[in-house]
Parts: C-alpha cells; structure tokens; sequence
C-alpha cells in the first residue's frame, strides 16, 4: 500500500502587533480551494470561525466550516489533542483529503515548544511536514526582536519570514526591513513583496522550501558576512566536524550545546559528515528541540557545513564551555569574513546541493 501523503503543519508565528493575524485574515480571504486546509487558533484569537458546526463523530470535536470550505477550530484540548482530531476528523462531503494545518500562534509564543510536542507519539507515527512561518513588521524593523526573547525566538525559528506593513514604508526602509530579517536569520527565506496575493502565495507554500540549497545558503551567508554588521544580541555561528569524528561524538556535542545554550539556542542547521557513515546527515533544530537526523545518501559528495543561530551567547563562551569539542564555531562576522578574504567558510563540491523538506 502507498504511503498517504504528508500534511503541511505550518506554525504561523509573530510577535504582538506584527500582522500576524492580519496575513492569515489575507489567507483566508484571498486563497480559493481551501477545502484542504484546517486552522488552529488560539483561544483569544480573532479570527472569526462562526459558521456552520461540524463534528467528527468521535466527541463532537467543534469545528467551523468557512465559507471557502476551510475548517477552523479553536485550540483548547491541547496542541496534541488538537492535531490528531483534525486529522482524524470525518472530512464535510465532498471535500477534498486534509492536505494543510496551519496554526497560528500568539505573539508571546516561542516555537520550540510547539515543535517538541509534535514529537507526542500520538503525532510521530503521522505523515506531518512541519515550517514555521514568521511574520516581520517592517514598519519597526529589527526593534522587537531587540527587546523581546519572544521575538528574536520566533524570527530566528522561522523558514519563511514574511514582512508585514509593507505598504506603511518606502522602498529605502523595505530594503532595510529586508536585511534586518535575513540579518537575524540567515537560513530563512524572507519574502518582501508589495503584492498582497504574491505574499500570501508564499508565505504558506512550505512545499516552495522543500528544494533549500545548502551551498547557496553558504554563498548567501558569506556575501551577508561581508556587508552587514553584526547583530547586537543574534550570533550567526558556522563550523565545521572535526575530520574523523564518530556520529556518538557528535550527537554528545549537540545535546551539550542545547544544554549550555538552553533557551539562547534558535536555531540549527547542518549537513555533517562524521567518520562511521558514508553519508552526510542533516541535522536540524528549532530552539532545543532536534529533528530526527537524516542520512542524505543522494549527496555524497557535499561537504560538512554547520549553522548555528544563538542570543546573547558567542562562540567564545561555548568554546570554553566545550573545551576540545568535535565542533570548532566562528562567529560569521568575523574578521576574516568581514575583511574582504575571499577563503571561503563553507568549501562545497559543484553537486552537493541539499534537498530537504521542513
């Protein structure tokens, strides 16, 4: 038998005031054939879900059915609980498999957590492929993330972060919104067009993320090293494994690195080649929380590269706090980058181009 199709789990997050409800508002006004398509809101969130009432015939689970044929339902059980009624909800007539969840947030979310419970085996054992998608208010910039652990916690998760307010500023300061988000989360796609409909499209198309490139994501990193300043609080960190390092050793590192790191890790991403498997593994993290690992058997030939995202914690302090580690970190804005040096932090071979699904 065929393997039913994965859904899409996209975590809509952002912090207060930063359109978040607004986009999905967007969503749901501007998409057609939303059939396929479930919402997760909070309990005081303000999208309205008045409709006609729908159950799943197993505890009348509420739900409304929106006039465009999507399903919303209010979170209330539990994330958990939540999900896997959805999923098994009986479909309204006519309508299509459930191909999408979306979940939106509230702004003093932190997505880490959220992430971890989809780990529940209740969610594990289902065909869920997970993003975060985060919205950037371009009207204050970088501000709340200055100021707000919440904020910087969410851009910096994010896979897609999508600039709101758009039409409140001038393209000078759109530009500058632009490189204030890839400034603190170099591994996201940022979306920052005008058009409202090309934004929507988008933002809450995971699929569109599923052909990342880790080599152009070195070759964006190296050009944004030598332009920007560094962050005042975010810490773009990249190493690389240690020749002859065992996978064992590895995954040490990368529980003891959460562990001094705790709620100032953001983010991880990592192709590594360790001594005892012929494959890259791609590892990836949202706050503490890892993905499974992933031998990468079609990439052969790509070279290690590790990205590491952090708050107010640099390499220096987790070098001393791992003295002798598997995993040597720079800063990205270090001097060799920021000088001009053209010796290259990442060294990728032409075919190591990295498809992965978030």
């Amino acid at each position: 038998m065929n393997a039913p199709p994965p859904v899409d789990l996209v975590i809509l997050c952002g912090f207060l005031g930063s359109g978040k409800t607004t986009l999905l508002l967007d969503f749901l006004g501007q998409s057609s054939g939303l059939a396929d398509t479930a919402i997760i809101v909070n309990e005081a969130g303000e999208v309205n879900i008045d409709g006609a009432l729908v159950a799943d015939g197993a505890g009348g689970f509420p739900m409304a059915l929106l006039s465009n044929g999507c399903v919303c339902c209010s979170l209330r059980d539990g994330m958990v609980t939540t999900i896997a009624r959805l999923l098994d909800a009986r479909r309204p007539a006519g309508a299509p498999p459930l191909a999408r969840i979306v979940i939106e947030t509230s702004g003093i979310s932190r997505p880490g957590p959220i992430v971890a419970s989809l780990a529940d085996p209740e969610l594990a054992r289902r065909p869920l492929r997970v993003s975060v998608l985060s919205t950037f208010d371009a009207l204050q910039g970088g501000l709340q993330a200055d100021q707000f652990e919440e904020a910087a916690a969410q851009l910096a998760a994010a896979h897609r972060i999508a600039l709101t307010k758009v039409d409140l500023v001038d393209d000078e300061a759109l530009d500058r919104a632009s490189g204030a988000a890839r400034l603190l989360n170099p591994l996201a796609r940022v979306i920052g067009v005008r058009d409202r409909q090309a934004l929507v499209r988008a933002a809450f198309d995971p699929p569109a993320d599923a052909g990342a490139d880790i080599a152009t994501m070195a070759a964006t990193l190296l050009t944004q090293a030598g332009r920007a300043l560094p962050h005042p609080r975010i810490r773009v960190l990249t190493g690389r494994v240690v020749p002859g390092t065992c996978w064992e050793d590895l995954a040490v590192w990368l529980d003891d690195l959460a562990g001094i790191c705790g709620d100032r890790l953001l983010r991880v991403k990592a192709l590594a080649r360790v001594a005892d498997c012929d494959d890259p593994i791609l590892i990836q993290s949202v706050g503490t929380t890892y993905s499974a690992p992933r031998r990468m058997s079609r990439h052969r030939d790509a070279r290690d590269a590790i990205v590491v995202i952090t708050r107010d914690i640099g390499a220096d302090e987790i070098a001393q706090a791992l003295p002798g580690a598997c995993v040597s970190l720079v800063p990205l804005h270090s001097e060799r980058a920021t000088s001009g040096a053209t010796t290259p932090l990442f060294d990728f071979s032409p075919s190591g181009s990295l498809h992965e699904s978030h």
